[in-house]
């Protein structure tokens, strides 16, 4: 079967007939000579221009769809400290059991869906989010369970029995919310494989600021707590996907409807391919996350004062690692165009330069939070009863900097993995390493002989995400991508 190639002349963007997609400016290489040597002309600065102009939206936009836990832990750290240890607790339960299964799914439409769009079958990426969707509302059920009975789950983990309890409320009142945000992950990507990254931003950018007032609103002037923040988060996260459809189905939205071959019933069969992709990113996800969180909950060992710390650290590392992350859904996007349509060679050079493009963002990011601890630091921890946990927030901070180089570089594998279809390899991968050799090593050097504390946990869950950005690295470079490009083939 013949691939089509997309050029800047074939698909001309912003048009009436061709509305915003992508543009693939590097396409030297047809797909005839897929397996041939280097093209005459390459154009780093055409595709960092790519790059720049998938990923900055997607920026903005997961950083405002973060802020729902930057604004709870920012509510809580204004009422006590016990407030902001249950919002740690409550924000990793939803992390874990919860928005890292969503996310880790909804890597598949990454996937499926941009390699569909660059094999020319515009009505397969419609077909794939309806699949999604039904699959995410089945995977709801069993989420909102151990929401539901997360007090006597977080009690097994956690000794503050005062703790546990308001994280318990908190997670029981979020699950309204449970239904909007697996549907937004999924809906968004229908936008983003057609190359459109900028409507999710405009839909967060009114979500925001709704939520920050509603949060506010119910937190303080109705006196709810955290109850008040779980029910602000929970409305907008419920709004959001009603604003993505109401856009698809306005004059506004019309130039997507090629991709919408309308309801199917075939979104009913051959799931194999989303189940397995589905699976393989949320367990991702889940190793990622949970090794870390699982390092946090250690820190309750230590004391309250330490588990608020931890909270504040989290939160700004994660604040920071939405960065590199957004632009590896991006990268994602771009890599399974490129392989849907056979362009080998032009993928693997654009990954040569997304590589150094992610390694300055760790290291932007990382002089950032150490020259500017004290302000970040402040923004959470202003008031005189948290001084404890500042100092030791602050004490940390020098290892938490440099976790950001790290952390960075893996979205970079991990992005380019998702576009190959290879999120089983990466689940391996992190699932063997932290768990073998990161976590115990992070426990050892936090609450063993060391008594490392924060620093230790840190350096240990650091000391494994090295190790797992080397091998995924290393299997990049080895991988056959031709492979992949008959992979698609087949399943069209």
């Amino acid at each position: 079967m013949h691939l089509p190639t997309e050029t800047p002349e074939t698909r001309e963007e912003g048009t009436s007939n061709n509305p915003p997609s992508e543009s693939t400016p590097l396409l030297a290489e047809s797909s005839k000579n897929v397996r041939a040597g280097p093209p005459v002309h390459y154009d780093w600065i055409s595709e960092l221009r790519l790059l720049l102009k998938y990923s900055i939206p997607l920026i903005i936009t997961y950083l405002l769809q973060y802020t729902w836990s930057v604004i709870v832990t920012f509510c809580a750290g204004h009422m006590s400290a016990d407030d902001l240890a249950a919002a740690s607790i409550g924000i990793t339960t939803m992390t874990i059991a919860g928005f890292a299964i969503f996310e880790g799914m909804a890597t598949a439409l990454d996937t499926l869906c941009s390699q569909a769009y660059g094999s020319n079958n515009p009505t397969g990426v419609g077909l794939h989010v309806q699949r999604m969707l039904i699959l995410m509302g089945i995977v709801c059920i069993p989420v909102a369970a151990i929401w539901a009975a997360s007090p006597e789950i977080l009690a097994l983990f956690v000794k503050q029995e005062r703790v546990v309890v308001k994280a318990g409320v908190f997670l029981r009142f979020s699950i309204l919310g449970i239904p909007g945000y697996a549907s937004f992950e999924a809906m968004k990507r229908f936008l983003q494989a057609q190359g459109n990254f900028s409507i999710a931003t405009i839909i967060l950018l009114i979500c925001t600021p709704i939520n920050a007032f509603a949060s506010w609103f119910f937190a303080f002037q109705l006196n709810l707590g955290l109850v008040g923040a779980a029910l602000g988060i929970a409305l907008t996260n419920t709004l959001r996907p009603l604003l993505l459809v109401l856009y698809c189905v306005t004059p506004f939205g019309r130039w997507s409807h090629k991709c919408w071959g309308g309801f199917s019933s075939a979104a009913w069969t051959n799931w194999k391919p989303m189940v397995k992709l589905s699976f393989a990113g949320s367990a991702v996800n889940l190793a990622e996350w949970g090794s870390f969180q699982i390092v946090a909950f250690s820190t309750s060992r230590l004391g309250t004062n330490h588990l608020a710390a931890q909270s504040v650290l989290a939160t700004i590392s994660m604040v920071t690692w939405h960065i590199p992350f957004s632009m590896s859904v991006g990268i994602s996007t771009r890599v399974g165009h490129l392989i849907g349509a056979g362009l080998v060679n032009t993928a693997r050079r654009a990954s040569t330069l997304y590589a150094i493009v992610f390694t300055l963002v760790g290291v932007i990011n990382c002089l950032v939070l150490y020259f500017a601890q004290h302000y970040i630091l402040g923004f959470f921890l202003e008031d005189l009863t948290t001084r404890a946990v500042y100092a030791l927030a602050s004490s940390t901070m020098g290892v938490v900097s440099v976790f950001q180089i790290i952390d960075a570089f893996i979205c970079f594998t991990n992005g380019i993995l998702r576009g190959l279809g290879r999120q089983a390899v990466a689940a391996c991968i992190v699932i063997v390493v932290n768990y073998c050799a990161a976590v115990p090593l992070a426990l050892f050097l936090e609450l063993g002989s060391p008594h490392l504390g924060l620093i230790g946990a840190w350096t240990g869950v650091a000391t494994g995400m090295i190790v797992i950005a080397c091998i995924e690295c290393s299997y990049i470079k080895l991988l056959k991508w031709d492979k992949c490009v008959d992979r698609v083939r087949k399943s069209l």
